[in-house]
């Protein structure tokens, strides 16, 4: 949304829970301590994932999605810096394109857990789930409507898929799930 001025978006400010990623390894989301989950350009990740931890402030300029505590961001403000904001995906005049943090070990694993909360894509859809213990599961977004209440809030699920790990925590590229107990189904 690198055509919509900022400047006239309200602003939505909150401390930041945790910070979400999808599952290449970049930043795409934040929780705020309050529930309100910000959905954030992945080509924006790299100049981000350095500036904000969960804990921090943050002012976020953004739309809200209807009938969603969800924000798409256009333009975040860390508590130091300047605000970041939504250029386009393109590369600048001179500048190089930067890879987002790709995790270098991907392996496929098994894993159990209890759904914490759906994670939404900008456009409200679910696309991933926190589990309670913190770990993270992405999917495409036709999987949960497939998969109708699988992912949703207090389900107890199997999954399988590839595991990435980075500084913030674990991300699981869901191929396979199934309600715990139940044989794995695939998500495509």
């Amino acid at each position: 949304m690198h055509w919509i001025d900022h400047e006239h978006l309200p602003a939505t400010r909150g401390k930041v829970a945790r910070l979400l990623f999808n599952p290449h390894g970049g930043m795409d989301g934040l929780l705020f301590q309050n529930g309100m989950e910000v959905h954030i350009p992945p080509h924006l990740s790299s100049a981000l994932v350095r500036r904000i931890r969960p804990g921090d402030s943050v002012k976020v300029r953004g739309l809200r999605v209807r009938d969603r505590e969800l924000l798409v961001a256009v333009a975040v403000e860390p508590s130091t810096g300047k605000p970041v904001i939504d250029q386009g995906p393109g590369e600048k005049k001179g500048e190089k394109k930067k890879k987002d943090a790709t995790p270098a070990k991907v392996e496929r694993w098994g894993y159990s857990g209890t759904v914490e909360r759906p994670i939404h894509g900008p456009r409200g859809d679910v696309h991933g789930a926190l589990l309670d213990d913190g770990v993270l599961l992405r999917f495409p977004p036709h999987a949960a409507a497939k998969h109708a209440g699988l992912f949703e809030k207090g389900q107890t699920i199997d999954v399988e898929g590839g595991w990435h790990k980075n500084a913030h925590g674990v991300v699981i590229a869901v191929d396979y799930a199934a309600p715990a107990g139940k044989a794995l189904r695939p998500i495509d």
